[in-house]
């Protein structure tokens, strides 16, 4: 019987750290340095996502009051200040699609209240806003 288990759990083993390994942690959420999740102070933030028609990503930003614009030739703007962080290799997060965005913050505790959808010239701006749940 032993040797029947401890066979299951070698068989078992790999595989279920892999499937754990590769799982989204959704206890922190950076942008740029900042913990969003974490920090009290934050209660409502803004989501610009541009899509371009010739581009297959899409670009995020993150306003949650810490740059007084979103357009990265604002003076004292950083657009890496403005960018959904992945917590492990500090690199911004590429986005396919708009959905993909939104999946992320409502898994991670931000309820969606308000849209507004700009097009112009080859190129959608969508404005999404969230409150923390």
């Amino acid at each position: 019987m032993t040797i029947m288990y401890i066979k299951l759990v070698k068989r078992l083993f790999i595989p279920t750290i892999f499937v754990l390994a590769s799982m989204p942690s959704f206890g922190q959420l950076f942008v740029g340095k900042v913990d969003i999740n974490g920090s009290d102070s934050i209660k409502v933030i803004e989501v610009l996502i541009a899509e371009r028609m010739s581009n297959k990503y899409i670009d995020v930003y993150v306003d949650f009051g810490q740059k007084s614009s979103f357009w990265v030739g604002s003076i004292g703007n950083d657009s890496g200040d403005q960018r959904i962080i992945d917590n492990t290799s500090g690199k911004p997060v590429r986005f396919k699609s708009t959905s993909a965005v939104l999946n992320l913050l409502e898994a991670n505790n931000w309820d969606h209240y308000n849209s507004v959808i700009i097009a112009d010239r080859g190129e959608r701006l969508f404005y999404y806003y969230f409150r923390k749940k």
